[in-house]
């Protein structure tokens, strides 16, 4: 029986973040099941990822971590600290209202591109990443639209998240 504390191989894996957080894992499931399956792939994906982004808006409500009908900006600002989770530490808020929240990364400090290149993650990937928090504001403020104008997965210099409250929402 080992009682050392050492990580295995050496080197903890929190050493390894850009490898070892849940975007990345993501990533990795989209990539994998696109190139086994191709294009037809994609709507099974998004329709996935968006039943567990409503499974998820309500254990959010259910633990209090954003409440409902929350605003863009609200909805906005708490993604910021799933953000940190998944390693995207840099962001600059752009438009905060009550009507409208949009924020940018610069492609320069997104995390992902190597993995995403290694993968041969499909430039869809980051729009169905996001279908997962379509489906949470489907659950926790319906009125409430995501958009990504721009993504550096797709390879614009940024990526630009924006969140809109519009008319009857989804």
């Amino acid at each position: 029986m080992t009682t050392s504390k050492e990580p295995l191989g050496g080197m903890p894996v929190a050493a390894a973040p850009t490898w070892t957080n849940p975007q990345v894992g993501m990533f990795a499931l989209i990539a994998s099941t696109y190139n086994q399956y191709g294009p037809e792939s994609l709507p099974v994906l998004t329709e996935g990822f968006k039943h567990l982004g409503r499974r998820t808006g309500e254990d959010m409500l259910a633990h209090n971590l954003v409440g409902r009908d929350c605003s863009p900006t609200e909805w906005g600002r708490f993604t910021h600290q799933l953000m940190d989770l998944t390693g995207m530490y840099v962001y600059e808020e752009i438009i905060a209202t009550d009507e409208v929240y949009e924020f940018v990364v610069p492609a320069k400090v997104w995390p992902y591109h190597e993995p995403f290149e290694y993968l041969k993650a499909p430039s869809e990937a980051c729009d169905i990443c996001a279908d997962w928090d379509r489906g949470c504001l489907e659950t926790v403020s319906p009125r409430i639209v995501m958009t990504q104008p721009e993504c550096s997965g797709r390879g614009d210099d940024v990526c630009r998240w924006r969140y809109e409250l519009v008319p009857g929402g989804h």
